[in-house]
């Protein structure tokens, strides 16, 4: 369970969240917003205005996750400081330009630029250092073509041990050596079929023939190749099965 969720982590931070995560991760990010608001304006005016607060949470909180998970794209990558200062302030931008609307739309007295950017604090501060989190984790362009090539070898690849600094690929009997740790060799063929099954070995489940044992469990794989299960990754086993 600490692997499996030490791997979500490094996921979340170096990878675009999709699907069913995107919604889980959006919707607590939107109601955590709301509730904030929420609490403010019951400190300050004494009047809890929920529905107000999810909407202002949508304008005010979510475009910094946006930002955050776009940072994590191939596109986001390659911003450097400057384009990325400019657009950190666009999205400032347009997030309280989106609120003073609203409250124009509503008939509202319009908010002080100065009290809708201090609002805001927490959640451009937590942007903020989630993207430094997260571009501290992203590997160097070389690191990311190797990547690349390795996932291009996902498909022909049996099972992948590590060597130290390098990960052996076991392809069709021959085996081709890349500079990488199996960690980084997971990540890159994350969704890709592979199954960490040992500190040592990630395998291609596609190619997994038959599991046998008790205690200490063995894989073995078309070709007759039998690896060692870690006690630690069997239950990555039998998610996979």
């Amino acid at each position: 369970m600490v692997e499996s969720l030490r791997s979500w982590i490094e996921r979340f931070r170096t990878r675009p969240l999709t699907g069913r995560a995107l919604l889980a991760v959006g919707s607590i990010m939107w109601v955590a917003g709301a509730l904030y608001c929420s609490g403010y304006e019951t400190l300050t005016s004494g009047i809890d205005n929920w529905p107000a607060s999810l909407v202002w949470s949508a304008v005010a909180v979510l475009p910094w996750l946006a930002l955050f998970e776009w940072t994590k794209t191939k596109g986001g990558q390659r911003f450097g400081p400057i384009r990325f200062a400019v657009l950190f302030v666009a999205v400032a931008i347009a997030s309280v330009a989106a609120e003073a609307a609203i409250n124009l739309l509503q008939g509202k007295t319009p908010s002080p630029i100065a009290l809708l950017l201090l609002r805001r604090v927490p959640a451009i501060g937590a942007s903020l250092l989630l993207i430094l989190w997260s571009r501290a984790g992203q590997p160097a362009e070389d690191e990311r073509a190797g990547a690349e090539k390795l996932c291009a070898l996902a498909p022909s690849i049996d099972w992948v041990a590590a060597a130290d600094n390098y990960v052996e690929l076991h392809i069709a009997g021959r085996t081709v050596m890349r500079r990488m740790t199996l960690r980084d060799a997971e990540q890159a063929l994350a969704g890709r079929g592979f199954v960490r099954i040992h500190r040592r070995y990630l395998v291609n489940r596609h190619r997994i023939a038959a599991i046998s044992g008790g205690t200490d469990l063995l894989v073995r794989l078309e070709g007759g190749i039998e690896l060692p299960v870690g006690r630690a990754f069997a239950n990555n086993l039998a998610q996979a099965a």
